[in-house]
């Protein structure tokens, strides 16, 4: 539990108040705000209501007594949630929802101020008036109303990202920080903060992307856009790979089911090639040839297991083709030819160690065989 100096010191430098303000508007010395902060001594008891409200909170709330911090924020969920689910006046400045949600954190936090919940859900209902209003196609905010709130949604977000321990909370933060700015028009500060997002997920891109939406510099648009839509395509890829394969490694039993993730797979890999026509899409489509084949043959499907070995031998025709047309290197060209004669084999190896099986002596193989010989 915090000390009283600990509480007053974190509540001061929330409020953006340095010792020396705070001291000339109580008429006392820095050194003895700087005491209490560091428990060396205590203000006198007539200085508690004015301190308390020099600093915008109650004088419970600054002396760490009284209130149910938990209950009474339980009970502020609870009436957020029946505003937005009886409230009709979403878009009207009059009545207004979000500003609604915005005066119960508001007293909330003048009772616990170091409810970071508390703070962020206060920012975020700020936002939501306030970009309602931008160029007045729903109400306008007064000018004065308007940069009043912004500031103190920025005063809650800075206090999370300053003391909050939270670390989904501090992310999130930052990306209401971002939104905020750019509902200001400051695309140079929103740019700075998206900066610092992590890169996992996308977290930051998906910032960038608004920001570069909303600035209408539509060429970085396009060129994040597809960075990201192919980051995102190589892990959804990744997943399906891991399902289809943990699926076909239980066994016959339930290997229909396992050609079915095999075909969500290639039909995201097919997808994926049409959109980047990279190598990495080309690998992803071998493989699933390659894995359909062996479990059709597992449950003794020999003639679908030989189609998906013809459309393997027509995606590496059709790809050596285009590489050619492009005019890659006849090395580069003999390498795609070798990569998919390897492939063809590997059709049937899973399920039959060696080439004396009744796959690889159908005369559909061998004229698959023949025509990939061709290529070189």
């Amino acid at each position: 539990m915090l000390s009283f100096g600990q509480r007053l010191k974190i509540i001061r430098k929330e409020a953006q108040i340095t010792q020396a303000e705070l001291s000339e508007k109580l008429m006392v010395s820095v050194q003895a705000v700087s005491k209490w902060e560091c428990d060396n001594t205590m203000p006198d008891i007539s200085q508690i209501v004015p301190l308390a409200a020099i600093l915008g909170v109650t004088t419970d709330c600054l002396l760490g007594v009284g209130g149910d911090e938990k209950a009474d924020r339980e009970k502020l969920e609870e009436a957020v949630l029946k505003i937005y689910e009886d409230n009709e006046h979403w878009w009207t400045y009059e009545n207004n929802c979000d500003y609604r949600c915005y005066e119960l954190y508001r007293d909330h936090i003048k009772k616990y101020p170091l409810d970071y919940w508390a703070k962020y859900g206060c920012a975020a209902s700020i936002l939501g008036f306030l970009d309602d209003s931008v160029n007045g196609t729903r109400y306008i905010i007064p000018k004065e109303e308007e940069d009043e709130l912004f500031e103190e949604a920025i005063l809650h977000l800075n206090a999370i990202l300053n003391y909050d321990k939270n670390t989904t909370r501090l992310i999130s933060a930052k990306e209401l920080l971002v939104c905020l700015y750019l509902c200001k028009g400051d695309f140079t500060k929103a740019e700075g903060i998206a900066g610092d997002l992590p890169d996992m997920g996308n977290i930051r891109n998906a910032m960038l992307l608004e920001i570069y939406d909303r600035k209408k510099d539509y060429e970085k648009c396009i060129e994040l856009s597809k960075n990201m839509c192919d980051e995102s395509m190589r892990s959804y890829l990744d997943c399906l790979w891991i399902r289809a394969r943990r699926i076909s490694i239980l066994g016959n039993v339930r290997k229909n089911e396992a050609l079915n993730a095999w075909y969500d797979f290639l039909d995201a890999a097919k997808l994926n090639h049409r959109i980047f026509n990279n190598a990495v899409s080309m690998y992803w489509q071998r493989l699933a040839y390659v894995n359909i084949s062996n479990d059709y043959i597992a449950i003794s499907e020999f003639e679908k297991a030989l189609i998906a070995i013809e459309e393997l031998c027509e995606f590496g025709v059709s790809y050596y083709e285009d590489c050619r047309s492009k005019g890659y290197a006849p090395e580069t060209l003999k390498g795609i030819v070798n990569d998919f004669q390897i492939r063809l084999h590997k059709c049937y190896c899973l399920c039959f160690p060696t080439s004396d099986n009744v796959i690889a002596n159908d005369p559909r193989f061998k004229k698959c065989e023949e025509r990939l010989l061709a290529l070189n």
